[in-house]
Parts: C-alpha cells; structure tokens; sequence
C-alpha cells in the first residue's frame, strides 16, 4: 500500500469507530517519511558520516597502524554505531549505518593485518569477518544495517567454503532460505524478531540471486565462471537439481488447496520448465524467487528477480561457448512453458470466479 492511501483508510477507520483519535494520532506519526525527504537525509547523514570519520582517522592513524590500533577504532565505531541506533531517527540511523560498516572493516583489517590483505581473503579473514558481521547483527537496528551485516557474513561464508561443489551445494541452501522464508512471511511478519528475519530474507535472496551468476552460469559458461581457473570444467547436477527442487516445493506449497487437477498440471508445468532450463539454472532460482515474493506481496524483490532474470537471459544469449541450438531449445522451450500455464491460469481462474 502506498504512504498517500494511509490516510483515508484511517480516516475510514476513525468514521467507523473502529481506532480513536490518539490511536489514529500514532499510527500517523508513525507513517515512513517520503522516499525523496529519506533520500535527502540518507545523503546528508552519509556527507556527515565521512566528515567525523575523517577527523576520527587523524588521531587514530597518530597512534599507530597496526593491529591494536585497527580493533580499538573498530571496537569504538561499533560502539558509536549502536548508540546512535538506539535514537530511532532516519538520520542517525544511516550514520551508524556507515559508522558499523567502517568499524566492521577496522576489526577485520586488524585481523588480516591490513586493508590489502582483505581483497585476497584467508581462512581467518573470513571467519572473522562472519563473527564481527554477526555481533552487529544481533542488537537491535535498522532493517539496512541487518541486511547489510547479513549479507556480510554470507559473502565471507562464501570465500571461505570457496569454488566446487560445496559452493553449489550452498547456493542451493541460499535460494531454499530465501523461497522458504517468503513463503512463510505472513507466519513471521508479527513476531518480535521480525526485522531480523526479514533481514534474512533480504539478504539470502540477493545471495541467492548473485551465487547464481557465480555457480548457474557455469553451466552456461558465462563470465563470472570464467574470471578464474578454479572453476570445475563442468559442475555436477547437484545445483540445477536442487534449485529445479526448490521450485518445485513452493509451487506445491502454493497450491496445497487447489483441486488435484490444478496441482497435477502445476507439477508437470513446473517439471517441464525446470528440464528445459536445465542449462540454464539460474533462470530458475530466479523464477523461484519472483513466485516467493509475489505470494509474499514484495514487489520490489519481484522486480529484482525479474530483472535478473532478464540479465542472466543476456548473458546467456550472448555466450558465444553455447551453441545457438542449444540456446534456442532452453529459451524457445522454456517460454512456450511459461505461455501455456499462463493460459490455463486464466482459463482457471475464469472458472473459479
């Protein structure tokens, strides 16, 4: 629902008595400001944030470079970052927002033993970075900032479990949480620790989506596989198999109470996409996702999927490794799939009504 429709639903509420005026008071005061008032003082909270940063730098660099230094400024940043948390503004919340990240990156440079060392990435890197990700994400804080430390601590769980197999197999769990976790939203969305799921959500479907340029496309042999030789020459089915799975799990969840019929045609529609896309698996973690989030009413993580989707599709076109046959069969198939479910869907739906 949109902010300029809140309202006259509540003024609706408020004529039929069903919230009084001080209820109807705080559920405006605590309507989300406009998207361009936040991006305003996203912008401003950012500017500042480097400002107090850079002064804050100076006299930590004065005292030295070296590890204890690093964990000191990293620990008081941390510090300074919960605090503002805790002030429940826009504002404050996208300065600890930037002052977390920049005191996460101290504590794991002062592992590392320096900046550089982060981008070649080690054992140790890797597990500290997922600890200190995740002690900030505990606390209480914006959906951002728990997104942001999710996604962290997945991306360091991925260096470290590092190219093959075990990597597909994680890919695999990333797309089954995220799925899962928008299926079940309507069972979460009121729960205390519902900012942290959600944040979990967030971040697994982007991991999800993004493991699947690094492991899918492989089977594709599109660009990111061919950065590095550490890549298999040809991965097993277990990444195609188990995100075709993982379709095919939530479109039978979703259909638990449609007539048999319904779900026979919805199995076999499924089946046959996930064979004709069976060299192009990232198509269906992509799919897989999109239907989770639309049942979830999430259009922006629909549109991402989408979006994907249509990049991955290019990526795949244009992947002059792919001969034009095959490419011809996964795309010419997969959308005359999509086509003839799309007309007993409305044919179905016609009925129903």
């Amino acid at each position: 629902m949109r902010n300029d429709s809140y309202p006259s639903l509540l003024e609706r509420l408020r004529r039929e008595n069903i919230i009084d005026e001080d209820h109807a008071d705080t559920l405006v005061r605590a309507l989300p400001a406009p998207w361009w008032l936040t991006t305003l003082q996203a912008i401003a909270a950012w500017i500042a944030s480097l400002i107090i940063m850079s002064t804050f730098f100076a006299p930590l660099l004065m005292l030295g470079d070296g590890p204890v230094a690093r964990a000191v400024g990293g620990a008081l940043l941390a510090g300074a970052a919960l605090a503002l948390f805790g002030r429940g503004t826009s504002f404050t919340a996208q300065m600890a927002l930037a002052f977390s990240l920049a005191g996460q990156a101290l504590l794991v440079s002062a592992v590392a033993g320096g900046f550089g060392a982060l981008i070649n990435g080690s054992t140790s890197i890797s597990i500290a970075g997922i600890a200190v990700a995740a002690a900030m994400l505990v606390p209480r804080s914006s959906v951002v900032h728990r997104t942001a430390c999710a996604i962290i601590a997945l991306t360091h769980a991925g260096m470290l479990i590092g190219p093959g197999n075990a990597l597909a197999l994680f890919a695999v769990v990333l797309t089954g949480a995220a799925v899962a976790l928008w299926l079940t939203r309507s069972l979460w969305a009121t729960r205390d620790q519902a900012d942290l799921i959600k944040a979990f959500a967030h971040a697994t479907s982007l991991a999800a989506l993004i493991a699947a340029w690094f492991v899918g496309v492989e089977h594709g042999r599109g660009i990111f596989a061919r950065l590095g030789d550490t890549y298999p020459s040809h991965l097993p089915a277990l990444y195609p198999t188990g995100v075709a799975i993982i379709l095919l799990a939530a479109c039978l969840w979703l259909t638990r109470t449609a007539p048999t019929t319904v779900r026979v045609v919805t199995v076999g529609g499924t089946l046959a996409f996930t064979l004709a896309a069976a060299q192009a698996p990232a198509l269906v973690v992509c799919t897989a996702i999109a239907v989770a989030a639309f049942h979830a009413c999430h259009r922006p993580w629909v549109a991402l999927a989408l979006l994907a989707a249509l990049l991955y599709l290019g990526e795949f076109y244009y992947n002059l490794q792919t001969t034009l046959l095959i490419k011809s069969m996964v795309l010419g198939t997969t959308g005359l799939v999509l086509l003839v479910l799309r007309m007993l869907v409305l044919r179905w739906q016609r009925s129903f009504s």
